[in-house]
């Protein structure tokens, strides 16, 4: 239970501190001050209703008797709303501002092709989480989690190529 819980506190503040990353490059300082603020907090209430949680071990064998993207799922929603809530926030502002960032800076400079990978790294989990939450489809949602992980890995090294060029 305990694994369940760090993974799904973790994730909604990780999406969150991605925004608030992209803020710092593309916004004024005010504005990111005031998002990572807001991430920070939501991200305290998440953590704190997560752990405390009251989730049985035999709901936890039952869930995951389905799969372990359906038992994942399951799991989540025996989580308190006032856990859920704040997550789904930072998961789509943080995924806003990734992707919106990230597409501003390539329509503003389209040498830097390294931002189309990480727009795509920054949908693909959401439609993922979507078809997840919305539509009850669990099959896909790993797929497009790890899809969009390397789709980002594979932006931040794109990157790093183009801001080590030399310059002409």
């Amino acid at each position: 239970m305990f694994l369940i819980k760090l993974y799904y506190s973790g994730t909604g503040p990780m999406v969150g501190l991605l925004g608030a990353g992209v803020l710092y490059l593309l916004a004024p300082r005010r504005w990111s001050d005031g998002y990572l603020a807001s991430v920070l907090i939501l991200s305290a209430i998440v953590v704190l209703f997560t752990f405390s949680a009251q989730i049985s071990s035999s709901e936890i064998s039952s869930a995951f008797n389905a799969g372990l993207p359906q038992g994942f799922r399951t799991i989540v929603r025996d989580f308190p709303v006032t856990a859920r809530i704040p997550t789904i926030i930072l998961n789509i502002t943080g995924a806003i501002f990734l992707v919106g960032g990230a597409l501003f800076s390539y329509i503003r400079d389209r040498s830097r092709t390294y931002n189309i990978p990480l727009a795509l790294g920054g949908i693909l989990p959401s439609v993922g989480g979507a078809s997840l939450g919305f539509y009850n489809n669990a099959d896909v949602f790993f797929e497009f989690e790890l899809a969009g992980t390397l789709l980002l890995f594979l932006g931040f090294i794109l990157s790093i190529r183009y801001l080590s060029r030399p310059r002409e």
